[in-house]
């Protein structure tokens, strides 16, 4: 075996640990650095730091802790994928991914009894209130506390209040 074809190797294996990791990695840390940067501003540590330069340090802060191993590599399966009845189709699924996202509404007010439950839309990272249009329909989202939406920096969707 030639030495260019063991570095060929080591630098494809090398690059598809990153590859894999590197998503799951990457939306972790800005929940950590969220739930740290929100715990600072209660405890008044923040000084005249500002958010971005807090993110900025705390991603770099994550990025010196120990790699993370790769993701397993899902094994395919051989059961029959149900299909979708019609009302499935039509409601776009939650995908909760996430610490404090939840699938339904109900999981969610279970988990905060006393907080409002608020649609996360996880793209545009603005959240929708119960009765509003897009409450629960965006094509990608999870039922969350508002407490948590706003600690992972989602913000309320524009002109958009809870009901009641």
């Amino acid at each position: 075996m030639s030495k260019f074809s063991i570095a060929a190797g080591l630098a494809a294996m090398l690059a598809a640990g990153i590859f894999v990791s590197a998503p799951v990695r990457a939306e972790s840390v800005m929940k950590e650095c969220g739930a740290e940067w929100k715990a600072a501003k209660e405890a008044k540590t923040t000084g005249t730091q500002t958010w971005p330069d807090y993110l900025k340090d705390c991603k770099v802060r994550h990025a010196n802790a120990a790699p993370m191993a790769p993701a397993p590599t899902p094994t395919p399966t051989m059961a029959a994928t149900p299909k979708p009845t019609p009302t499935q189709m039509s409601k776009p699924a939650a995908t909760a991914t996430g610490a404090g996202e939840f699938k339904t509404d109900a999981e969610a007010k279970g988990h905060c009894p006393t907080d409002t439950v608020v649609w996360v839309n996880t793209k545009s990272h603005k959240y929708h209130f119960a009765g509003n249009r897009s409450y629960g329909s965006t094509k990608h989202g999870a039922y969350m506390c508002e407490g948590d939406a706003k600690a992972a920096n989602n913000v309320a969707a524009k002109g958009e209040k809870p009901k009641g």
